[in-house]
C-alpha cells in the first residue's frame, strides 16, 4: 500500500488487483489510516468506521464504501484519475470496475 498524501490517495494492491481510493473516510473526511489487525483494513480514526482492504465497508458510522478513483494500466506503469471519485453507492458497477488487474 502507498499513501500519497499530497494528492489525497491511497494506492492498494488485494487480492490481485489494484486499486485507488480517496484518502478520506467518506463519513467526515477524516485521513483514513491502514490497520494491521485481523489481516489487515482501512479505519477512520475519528469515528473509527472499518473497511475491508478493497475499500467494502465493514462497520462504523460511515454509510458506503471507501470512494475509489479511476484507475488504469499503461504497460507497467499504473495511472490513476484523482480529479473524479466513484461512490460505491452512486455508481456501483463503475466502483466495482475501477481496479486493474496484476
Amino acid at each position: 500500500m502507498q499513501i500519497d498524501k499530497e494528492d489525497e490517495v491511497i494506492l492498494a494492491r488485494h487480492a490481485g488487483e489494484v486499486m485507488a481510493f480517496a484518502l478520506s473516510c467518506p463519513h467526515q473526511h477524516t485521513a483514513l489510516r491502514w490497520v494491521e489487525n485481523d489481516g489487515g483494513r482501512f479505519e477512520c480514526p475519528k469515528h473509527h468506521s472499518k473497511y475491508r482492504p478493497d475499500g467494502v465497508f465493514i462497520s462504523g458510522r460511515a454509510t458506503r464504501s471507501m470512494d475509489r478513483l479511476p484507475i488504469r494500466r499503461e504497460g507497467d506503469q499504473v495511472l490513476v484519475d484523482i480529479d473524479r471519485a466513484i461512490r460505491q453507492d452512486q455508481d456501483s458497477s463503475g466502483w466495482e470496475a475501477a481496479k486493474v488487474l496484476l
